[in-house]
């Protein structure tokens, strides 16, 4: 699957990023471990040595890649609707 990713900024785990309403450095991690094909501009680095994660929060799922380059500290890329949709289908075929 392809999945188109934009970069958001580097953070240490803790801060208060937030993606739909869900503080992903405040959560715990899940690794989406089907294999993805990560492309897009690229920023500080490239999407391609990305690693794609979901968050899980109450009935939210949120989808963003992550590449650590200091000990607790992320370069963090968002993932499209898109993307997020078919995804979220993947890990949750009951969801709608």
């Amino acid at each position: 699957m392809f999945v188109k990713v934009s970069y958001l900024g580097a953070y240490p785990l803790g801060a208060d990023v937030e993606l739909n309403g869900v503080k992903i450095m405040k959560s715990k991690w899940n690794e989406y471990r089907k294999p993805v094909f990560m492309y897009g501009k690229k920023a500080v680095i490239s999407p391609l040595c990305l690693q794609l994660f979901y968050v899980a929060f109450e009935t939210k799922i949120v989808f963003f890649a992550a590449y650590e380059y200091r000990l607790g500290h992320y370069h963090i890329f968002t993932v499209g609707e898109s993307a997020t949709e078919k995804l979220t289908k993947k890990i949750n075929p009951d969801r709608h």
